[in-house]
């Protein structure tokens, strides 16, 4: 149980580290060295956080490639590709030259590479989630364990953001040549993340119902066509924590630096919440246990529909310990409620279809939560972010009510026995 907890963190870690890492350098870097010079600001931002999303759009996509592969094949095959994919993507980034030599060439290119980024990430998540809880199966702290898949995306962001917080010191450096070298530890990583997950077993009830001769043709196909309800209502009973994990753990810092505070400072910030989330995510998926699944996100999207605009007049003051204070509260709703899903979505499907039907419920939401929230948000707040902040509150709350609408309707699984 231990071993397949960690070789899912690592690979999660991994996954989420390069993810991230993109819309970072999609934020703070493709607008000055993608686009020619005396270019709007306002404009390549939004032409580069597009960029950024295409990646959301490919993540259903890559549920569904690795949905199949992973219900027919096996879990630790699926998880062994999509890691594949994401180090190809970050190496070839890594490797763009600026518009000086390629023109927009180079922001086509990124688009392709977080494309296959997209369809890594969809592979990963449902993958770990189902392998894990799976060996959980006969557990009392199924949220628990599962929790542990969710690890990987606060040390992810972590990782990222320390690693630009440290490379953005010295701003010539940065953008010359230190924003290319996250992506190559990146792509370095995962070769190691491969090498690691081979080593690991299968997971028990993948392997029994193979063994029962219960494997489905075209299980990610099947679990469309059964289960599609459920899988939409479960990608708006999580589309809160998506979109507001991007906005607070990405969008803010370009927000902020548009005001004026050094980048540097508000990743540090993001940094410092990104620890204190790891005991967030534990603390609420014991609490899933204990009460239920959607009981404990139903209190942590409360939290942070309340908390919507005091977030935003918070990191508004440029003060760090004030930042550090709101990204630590934001942290709450958003990780919180992050830490049962991995319990929640998998225990809502047999095991025939369970990769693919997690992955999809998991990866609709990301098109039109993370992948389009900033983009809402960069567009509503414009080229003056002091006076319309409100709209950057506004995203969240919106956000924020669908979820807490979804989970009055979707049931919890708790107590339900996995087969």
């Amino acid at each position: 149980m231990i071993k397949v907890a960690a070789g899912s963190v690592i690979g999660t870690t991994i996954e989420w580290y390069d993810f991230f890492l993109y819309g970072y350098i999609a934020a703070l870097v493709f607008p000055k060295i993608f686009f020619p010079p005396g270019y709007s600001q306002v404009a390549a931002t939004i032409l580069s956080l597009s960029t950024y999303a295409v990646g959301f759009v490919a993540r259903p996509i890559g549920a569904m490639i690795f949905g199949h592969i992973g219900d027919r094949s096996g879990r630790r095959t699926g998880l062994l590709w999509d890691l594949v994919l994401m180090g190809i993507a970050s190496l070839i980034i890594g490797l763009l030259p600026g518009y000086q030599v390629l023109g927009f060439g180079s922001l086509v290119i990124a688009a392709l590479m977080r494309v296959l980024q997209g369809i890594g990430v969809g592979g990963e998540w449902g993958g770990a989630t189902t392998w894990l809880t799976e060996y959980a199966s006969q557990s009392k702290w199924r949220a628990f364990w599962g929790s542990w898949v969710q690890q990987g995306v606060p040390i992810g962001l972590l990782w990222a953001s320390g690693m630009i917080s440290i490379m953005s010191v010295n701003s010539d450096f940065f953008y010359s040549v230190g924003w290319r070298i996250p992506l190559f530890l990146g792509a370095i990583a995962a070769v190691a993340g491969i090498v690691i997950r081979l080593f690991l077993l299968e997971s028990p009830l993948f392997e029994r119902t193979k063994s029962e001769g219960k494997i489905e043709k075209m299980p990610s196909v099947k679990a469309w066509t059964r289960y599609w309800k459920l899988i939409l209502l479960l990608a708006f009973s999580w589309a809160a924590q998506n979109a507001s994990f991007y906005l607070y753990g990405t969008y803010a810092v370009d927000y902020q630096a548009t005001l004026g505070m050094p980048k540097t400072l508000s990743s540090f910030a993001v940094t410092i919440a990104s620890v204190i989330s790891i005991f967030i995510l534990i603390g609420f998926a014991i609490l899933g246990d204990k009460i239920g699944r959607k009981q404990a996100m139903i209190i942590a999207f409360s939290w942070g529909l309340v908390f919507s605009f005091p977030y935003v007049l918070l990191i508004k003051q440029l003060d760090f310990g004030t930042t550090v204070l709101a990204q630590i509260l934001m942290s709450i709703a958003s990780i919180g409620s992050y830490s049962v899903l991995p319990a929640f979505f998998a225990e809502s499907f047999p095991t025939q279809v369970r990769y693919s039907g997690a992955g999809l419920s998991y990866h609709m939401a990301a098109p039109f939560a993370g992948g389009l929230a900033p983009i809402i948000t960069e567009a509503l707040v414009g080229p003056n972010p002091s006076a319309y902040w409100y709209w950057f509150s506004t995203v969240f709350a919106v956000y924020f009510a669908i979820s807490l609408i979804a989970l009055m309707i979707v049931r919890d699984t708790k107590d339900k026995v996995m087969e």
